[in-house]
């Protein structure tokens, strides 16, 4: 994995990031095992950046359990 030094905080940012816009979803939301193994996974990758917004309904709120 390749990282840059971000300006504002001096923290390495992998240069590859993990969007979660696209956590799979069923019929109460996003699908938490599914999730979690998807970032699980990023993380052994090497990420570190991951792509989230409020109008990403819940993956806020996955990331952080």
């Amino acid at each position: 994995m390749q990282y840059r030094i971000d300006e504002r905080s001096g923290n390495k940012l992998s240069i590859l990031g993990f969007g979660c816009m696209r956590f799979s979803r069923g019929i109460s939301g996003i699908d938490a095992q599914k999730a979690e193994q998807l970032i699980l996974r990023a993380i052994e990758a090497g990420v570190n950046y991951f792509d989230t917004a409020y109008l990403y309904a819940g993956s806020e709120r996955t990331l952080l359990k």
